[in-house]
């Protein structure tokens, strides 16, 4: 009897145990969770690569305004970030270093770090104590990781002059700053379509 139940008790540990694995596993790679992310839609921002972006017009920290949809021919990197996140601070550097790229930015480049679901008052002082100089849309509501369906954050997405999602990187890990300069020059190589006359 007393067999049994030790027996019943390992089989209970195991399952446990099993569950417990599973949680912890889930988080993406290198990446936070974000809490923003697909809900009752299937799969993440990796499912979105040779799709076309979708649309979003958002206030930058500055009050100006962006809007992807306009940047047709112009290839957009999007950062999708949050202040609490340990690989998203990793990342920002990065992220900063391309949108100060001059060379890149003649051949056409634009990159918006869309911070998620912060205020003013939590993005300003860290910008300014992280020395942080790009473009930072305001993605107050979370729509941007509603619509790209994020389950992990920092998300980066590279758009094409075409306005399709070229490549995407979840979470921020080592080498992958040059990976994703990588996957913006093969953008930026690419032609613009051509506009209707």
């Amino acid at each position: 009897m007393a067999r049994k139940g030790m027996l019943s008790l390992l089989s209970l540990t195991a399952v446990v145990l099993a569950v417990s694995m599973y949680a912890i596993a889930s988080p993406p790679k290198g990446g936070a969770a974000a809490g923003s992310g697909g809900g009752e839609k299937a799969g993440d921002t990796m499912t979105l690569e040779g799709k076309p972006a979708p649309d979003f017009t958002f206030a930058t920290f500055d009050k100006k305004e962006v809007t992807l949809s306009k940047e047709k021919g112009n290839v957009v990197l999007l950062d999708y970030w949050a202040t609490w996140c340990p690989p998203c601070r990793e990342g920002l550097p990065h992220i900063n270093e391309l949108a100060n790229d001059k060379d890149l930015a003649a051949k056409g480049l634009k990159v918006w770090a869309i911070n998620s679901k912060e205020n003013d008052a939590k993005v300003g002082p860290f910008l300014k104590d992280k020395s942080l100089t790009m473009t930072v849309p305001m993605d107050t509501k979370g729509e941007f990781g509603k619509n790209y369906l994020v389950q992990g954050i920092p998300t980066t997405v590279v758009v094409g002059r075409d306005g399709t999602i070229k490549k995407v990187f979840i979470g921020f890990g080592e080498g992958q700053g040059e990976k994703i300069r990588e996957a913006v020059e093969a953008a930026l190589k690419e032609d613009a379509p051509n506009k209707p006359a």
